[in-house]
């Protein structure tokens, strides 16, 4: 009896860590890996380029995921981001499947934004070709982000206008969320206070107002909330 007990007592914990590493390995066939590259426009290899990674959720998708993100808002796995090495390499190393649009930011360089890539479980993605970025003449700022209607819904073709209120200059630009929610301004490198207003049909508008020092990046988010 002593012997049998103690062998229990043993294969316990052993059978704890079998369980736990099955979960892992099924995770992990649910996610995909994408690699790629990026450089200067006929130059050398780029480092330390932002690199953003947008899910692109279809009207199917959300419908089945809806009662999961009332549960566990998990915005954060429909935006990742990272950055290219010395040898202008990057990678996500756990995407979900899915489809996902990439932007890429450097200061000093044009924002590249790519089309839908789709993301296989438990495969490997690589960009077809490198990823080229084009100079910019002078520098400026840029204000960037992604327009929501819920929890990790983003809200693509709403417009998105920026305007300048601090009285120093005019200015006013106007823009359309893309298929992930996603928009930029790209904005003189200066001190500056604007406000940005989003609207979309059957969503009330909504705004926010920003200050802007020389030559930066801002990340902002607004939701809009649908009109009963």
């Amino acid at each position: 009896m002593k012997s049998q007990f103690r062998y229990a007592i043993i294969f316990a914990p052993v059978l704890a860590v079998l369980l736990l590493a099955q979960a892992t390995a099924q995770s992990n066939t649910q996610k995909g890996i994408l690699k790629g590259k990026v450089k200067e426009r006929n130059g050398k290899a780029l480092g330390g380029v932002m690199v953003h990674a947008t899910s692109v959720k279809s009207d199917e998708n959300k419908r089945q995921t809806k009662s999961n993100d009332e549960s566990n808002d998990k915005s954060d796995e429909d935006k990742r981001e990272t950055k290219s090495n010395d040898k202008g390499e990057f990678e996500f190393a756990d995407l979900p499947a899915g489809q996902y649009s990439l932007s890429f930011e450097k200061q000093g360089y044009k924002t590249f934004i790519t089309r839908k890539l789709e993301i296989t479980p438990g495969e490997t993605t690589r960009l077809s070709s490198v990823v080229e970025l084009a100079r910019e003449g002078d520098p400026y700022s840029v204000v960037r982000g992604a327009i929501f209607h819920g929890p990790g819904y983003t809200l693509p073709n709403a417009t998105v206008i920026i305007e300048r209120i601090d009285g120093a200059r005019k200015f006013k630009q106007e823009t359309v969320s893309r298929e992930g929610g996603e928009f930029a301004f790209r904005l003189r490198a200066e001190k500056a206070k604007y406000r940005i207003t989003a609207a979309a049909r059957g969503f009330q508008p909504a705004s926010l107002e920003i200050d802007v020092e020389t030559d930066e990046a801002r990340n902002v988010a607004l939701t809009l909330r649908q009109i009963k």
